[in-house]
């Protein structure tokens, strides 16, 4: 026999949700994928901007990766602390 557990209210905690989006952000802008964002945006301005400043948009796109990473982890962990 299984106890029922809680009642699932439909949403998340704004916290894991925030957690989750900036997991998303972090995906996105992962310079890994930077070859595969110019392979997309082909043909428009920004692939060309892109292209111009590799360099540049390499170390931006780890920044934004990095810090993005981290708060999503941490938003993740300080999400499920309140959870049994």
């Amino acid at each position: 026999m299984t106890t029922p557990g809680p009642p699932c209210s439909g949403s998340g905690s704004p916290r894991s949700l925030k957690g989750y989006l900036l997991l998303g952000v972090a995906f996105v802008t992962c310079p890994c994928h930077l070859p595969l964002l110019l392979a997309v945006l082909a043909g428009t301005g920004l692939a060309g901007a892109l292209s111009q400043y590799f360099g540049l948009a390499f170390v931006a796109l780890s920044v934004i990766f990095a810090v993005s990473l981290f708060w999503g982890l941490k938003a993740l962990k300080g999400g499920q602390q309140g959870r049994p």
